[in-house]
């Protein structure tokens, strides 16, 4: 008896099957997008630049405190520890603007952070332009040097002692760079424009690229260098094998960067002519994942991504430190991390200019060459 009600319960009887009702059909809507709704007015965005600024903030003021804390009485400032890669680039950089033939009289230094490559230019570059008038034996200029930077912090992190002439600082961000009233005072005013890799940072990258132009004059030049997409490909592909290893999925723990062969036409959609792309991978080697990522704190560049995670759990960390280890680990027992630079070089376009021919205006065949 106890079975049979058991089943009862479980399995229901043929009567009580074909009493109940059929289902009605239900007609399925989908979601789709007003033919009469207009086009965004506003470019997508990826990054939390507020965010962004407060993270630099926050590494400068760690950085100091550890310095007051410390009782090493080193000479070196305790804010320029993580500078490394910044000074690196920033003399890579360095050595393309002083190749150009006629030196600029005018520079500002976009995202630029503390100014690394202002300091390291008025190094290489003499701070006095021979001036044009008649007067030259006995009369110079002096040249002109901005830094744009959105983060206060950085902005004045190092004091004017520090450059070879103080330049002139403003915050503004450098998506929306012509909306700073100091700024929009200086369209078709500057013959340089340089950034020594914060544009990264820049979700509408194209629209920062066309506001830098704006800015130049005509014939004027801008020369740059961001960080491109193999960028600590180490650390983004063993943080997606641990995630997805305990998680059962990965999320974005590295921004996305400039792809090498998108540069060119970034340059060209932003109206630069001449433009010339080159690519330099930089590897340095660190104890472990935990040198690396407290380095990249330091720096203030953290994730800064949209809707990003916030935390990495301990056993995620774990994992990636040990595959890390395995798939990229030296000899030695140390990790490299790759930075790979894209350095971007483009023209305003200018009377001066060499112009390609018309089509059919040659006076030589190939025939006759070949």
């Amino acid at each position: 008896m106890i079975r049979t009600s058991i089943l009862r319960a479980v399995r229901p009887t043929a009567r009580s099957i074909t009493s109940i009702p059929p289902l009605a059909f239900i007609p399925r809507s989908y979601a789709t997008l007003s033919p009469h709704t207009p086009p965004p007015t506003t470019p997508y965005e990826v990054f939390d630049e507020p965010s962004k600024d407060r993270q630099k903030g926050r590494a400068i003021a760690r950085l100091r405190e550890a310095g007051n804390s410390s009782q090493s009485h080193s000479a070196e400032n305790p804010v320029k520890v993580v500078d490394y890669i910044r000074e690196e680039i920033a003399e890579r950089l360095a050595e393309r603007i002083e190749d150009l033939r006629i030196p600029p009289s005018s520079i500002l230094e976009l995202a630029g952070h503390s100014g690394q490559l202002t300091q390291i230019l008025q190094e290489v570059i003499a701070d006095e332009v021979p001036s044009s008038s008649d007067q030259q034996d006995t009369q110079t200029e002096r040249r002109k040097w901005w830094i744009v930077e959105s983060s206060k912090e950085a902005l004045h992190r190092d004091d004017d002692s520090l450059f070879a002439s103080p330049p002139t600082r403003i915050q503004a961000s450098a998506s929306k760079l012509l909306e700073h009233p100091e700024i929009e005072k200086l369209r078709e005013q500057v013959e340089a424009v340089v950034s020594g890799g914060g544009l990264h940072w820049v979700g509408d990258i194209v629209g920062a690229l066309t506001q830098i132009r704006h800015l130049l004059k005509p014939d004027g030049v801008f020369v740059g260098a961001v960080l491109g997409g193999d960028t600590l490909f180490e650390l983004r592909t063993s943080l997606q094998l641990a995630e997805q290893e305990r998680r059962g999925g990965i999320a974005n723990r590295v921004s996305p960067m400039i792809n090498p062969t998108d540069a060119p036409s970034l340059l060209n959609r932003a109206g630069f002519t001449l433009t010339t792309i080159d690519v330099e991978d930089m590897t340095i080697n660190y104890p472990s994942i935990w040198e690396l990522m407290s380095d990249l704190r330091d720096m203030g560049e953290s994730n800064a991504i949209l809707g990003r995670r916030a935390h990495i759990s301990r056993d995620v960390l774990l994992a990636a430190d040990a595959i890390y280890k395995e798939l990229y680990g030296n000899e030695d027992g140390s990790v490299p991390a790759t930075f790979q630079i894209i350095f971007l070089i483009g023209w305003k376009p200018g009377p001066n200019q060499p112009q390609a021919l018309e089509r059919g205006s040659a006076t030589t065949s190939l025939k006759d060459v070949l």
